[in-house]
């Protein structure tokens, strides 16, 4: 049901409107991708983003972004020389 919501709203302009709980629902949602939100915080969130576009926008963004910088960590290589001057600044 929420992607057919979400589709209306963007379809017919309702998504341009702002929400009330934007911001609350923002920093929710920040909290359940860092895995960090109760499980009524997560349903919450996930119940308000199928009626509203605007807030699903919002975690379709911190989603994307999160994945893309997900996936430029892990494929990062680091130098061995650096590995072990850091192992030796902290004493491992």
């Amino acid at each position: 049901m929420g992607v057919f919501v979400r589709w209306l709203q963007r379809t017919f302009g309702m998504a341009k409107k702002t929400c009330p709980v934007e911001q609350e629902c923002l920093e929710l949602l920040r909290l359940m991708l860092d895995e960090q939100a109760t499980e009524e915080e997560s349903k919450y969130v996930h119940e308000h983003i199928d009626k509203c576009y605007r807030c699903y926008e919002n975690y379709d963004l911190e989603n994307t972004i999160r994945e893309a910088v997900k996936n430029k960590v892990k494929n990062l290589k680091v130098p061995p020389e650096l590995v072990t001057e850091i192992k030796n600044k902290i004493d491992l």
